[in-house]
């Protein structure tokens, strides 16, 4: 799994004190494809949680200010549903219990097996990931829901420069969620195809592709809706969704 050509699989917070432990597991993870990170207390945590973006805390139990998961409690204020993977040399009952009642989704043992461990950060960073996205589809839905209705009223009033503002704001309006729209389809489908099979692989290279091709076309065509090139991207999304070649 080391020897893999890299692909960003996530950001990792690695926090641990034992810093021969943590800089070699590190580079591991690194030459995996996670980028890490890395934190040597709990207030060090704590602290890159609030002012970073991460896709998972890898944490070590028997360390300053965790010994009793104290670090983990507060995890969820510092970075709202974080996934975190506790990792002991020490395992208590009293550990275990208490993490099966917090934000964890994996108590394994130092030191780990490295390609079980990459699955388990490989499954929680892409559920956490697509939890984000819903988030900010949601909230981007919201907004969209809050400018149509701004543009509703504008029409409404009836007069001609309102009418005409509100028309070229719509257009504005659909194209911008559209290309917002493919361009998070496109990331979808690159962070599926990182774990697809071959043939899947394959197919959804075909995919990626035209989307990037529509995001590049209506990028360059906002203001000439019958272009030639809109013409031909729309055969080609045609071919494309009837299972036939462009």
């Amino acid at each position: 799994m080391e020897n893999e050509v890299k692909n960003i699989r996530g950001r990792v917070l690695f926090a641990d004190d034992d810093e021969q432990f943590r800089i070699g597991l590190g580079r591991r993870l690194d030459r995996a494809g996670f980028e890490c990170d890395y934190a040597a207390s709990a207030a060090e945590s704590i602290e890159k949680l609030q002012n970073s973006t991460f896709d998972l805390l890898l944490s070590d139990i028997d360390m300053p200010g965790n010994a009793g998961l104290e670090m983990i409690e507060k995890v969820p204020a510092a970075s709202n549903g974080l996934p975190v993977v506790l990792l002991t040399g020490r395992p208590t009952v009293e550990t275990a219990a208490r993490s099966v009642r917090l934000r964890v989704v994996a108590y394994l043992l130092k030191p780990p097996d490295f390609d079980e461990l990459c699955s388990v950060l490989n499954s929680a960073i892409a559920d956490y990931q697509n939890i984000r996205w819903l988030r900010d589809h949601r909230r981007r839905l919201q907004d969209w829901d809050k400018e149509v209705e701004r543009l509703l009223r504008l029409l409404e009033q009836g007069a001609a420069q309102d009418r005409r503002s509100a028309q070229q704001s719509q257009v504005r309006l659909t194209l911008r969620n559209l290309v917002i729209g493919l361009v998070e389809l496109e990331n979808l489908l690159a962070n599926e195809g990182k774990t697809s099979g071959f043939d899947d692989a394959l197919e959804k290279q075909d995919l990626l592709k035209t989307i990037r091709k529509t995001i590049g076309v209506l990028a360059e065509t906002r203001n000439h809706f019958k272009s030639k090139a809109l013409a031909e991207l729309r055969k080609e999304l045609e071919s494309l969704m009837a299972g036939r070649p462009a």
